[in-house]
């Protein structure tokens, strides 16, 4: 399964593929086992390398396919993310995106964002459902407002624990 992942906008916006998070929804559906690679991008103008949005994920390491660089970001990133890296993080500026693959590892919620705080407090976060291949009735609204719900619950109850 391929995707794209826009963080930002051309106005600085803390948002990905221009949409603010909503717990209620999954902006990705991928199934149980499957490889995954999506096209990540700072999506401000090129050459407003200096605001930086780290991509994080949860739950799954994911191994860099294609590093794409550009201006001065080129000569900064080049020799910190190469192509076969395993990360949980990469650097995203306007000038800088990467390709990443991973395996859906599990049934269930993956979040993804902003690893600046203030950007995912704001809204540059989002949800991939991970559904087993096998049973398509965890694709009904009512199993996804489930999970939906018990997600909220275990953001309740971390606390001052977040990420």
């Amino acid at each position: 399964q391929r995707e794209e992942l826009a963080f930002s906008d051309s106005s600085g916006g803390n948002v990905i593929n221009d949409k603010i998070f909503n717990v209620s929804r999954a902006d990705w559906h991928l199934s149980l086992g499957s490889v995954v690679e999506w096209r990540l991008t700072g999506a401000e103008a090129p050459g407003t390398g200096a605001k930086t949005h780290p991509y994080h994920q949860h739950m799954t390491h994911f191994q860099v396919v294609d590093v794409r660089m550009q201006g001065p970001a080129k000569a900064e990133h080049e020799p910190l993310v190469a192509v076969g890296d395993w990360r949980d993080t990469l650097p995203l500026y306007g000038d800088v995106g990467f390709t990443i693959r991973f395996v859906a590892p599990f049934v269930g919620l993956m979040m993804v964002h902003c690893h600046i705080q203030k950007h995912s407090d704001n809204g540059m976060l989002a949800l991939a459902q991970i559904h087993d291949a096998a049973s398509e009735e965890e694709r009904t609204p009512a199993a996804e407002a489930r999970e939906a719900a018990a997600y909220r619950a275990s953001v309740r109850g971390a606390g001052a624990s977040r990420e």
